[in-house]
């Protein structure tokens, strides 16, 4: 088990300027850039708080190291980034992985390339909450798991709970409709992980899941929205 940085990282309010989300990134980093051009985004004042899985499948994953230097640039872990830092690219289960999920990029990079990415993603927490005028956001990469509300949530990640880890890594059931109920002690979850059905935003309960698919073609698409838009509804 690699080490965390933070299980969690908190950000009040922010009053000088504007809050963006950002789905699931797969590469995709001139498309993001694009996106927040034609959103006139405010590097100085603006923050951006992205849900994971800023690597993998899309056209230029050497990006993420250069976006998760930047100050306004928030991420928590996703199931691609912990992958990475599990694997030993020795093995040929590493291989197999990568290959079949477009992480090639990583089998180019030396030794100590990946090193510094591993040190960039061990900083990821695992989730964020963000505190906005209509209420508190948490964001976290696939899911809060059945039958835990935010602080249960919150207090199984900070001790390590394996079992919680993964769902909140790689589950899929509150997206597939199998758990309609909100999660309590939260006003708003945002997830990705899962590409959504028909590439539109997807919302089960107070979770909403942005992971519109980035990577693939004209039919997906990278979502940015601003996080007043979650209270919009």
């Amino acid at each position: 088990m690699h080490g965390i940085y933070s299980p969690i990282q908190c950000f009040e309010h922010n009053s000088q300027g504007r809050d963006y989300l950002v789905g699931d990134i797969h590469g995709c980093f001139d498309l993001l850039a694009s996106q927040l051009d034609a959103l006139n985004f405010n590097p100085d004042c603006d923050r951006l708080f992205a849900v994971g899985d800023l690597v993998d499948r899309g056209p230029d994953s050497t990006q993420a190291l250069t976006w998760l230097q930047k100050p306004f640039f928030h991420c928590c872990l996703g199931n691609h980034e912990e992958t990475l830092l599990d694997m030993n690219i020795e093995s040929d289960s590493a291989h197999a992985w990568l290959t079949a999920y477009g992480g090639e990029w990583w089998l180019e990079l030396n030794n100590e390339q990946r090193d510094e990415f591993k040190q960039a993603f061990a900083q990821m927490p695992m989730l964020m909450e963000i505190t906005c005028p209509h209420g508190k956001v948490g964001i976290v990469h696939a899911e809060v798991p059945k039958g835990l509300d935010w602080p249960q949530f919150r207090n199984f990640l900070i001790a390590g709970d394996p079992d919680v880890r993964k769902q909140a890594l790689w589950g899929r059931r509150r997206i597939r409709s199998l758990l309609p109920n909100s999660v309590k002690g939260i006003d708003r979850v945002v997830s990705g992980h899962t590409i959504t059905p028909h590439y539109k935003i997807k919302t089960v309960g107070n979770q909403w899941f942005i992971d519109t698919g980035a990577f693939v073609g004209d039919e997906g698409q990278l979502t940015v929205l601003p996080i007043d838009a979650l209270f919009e509804k």
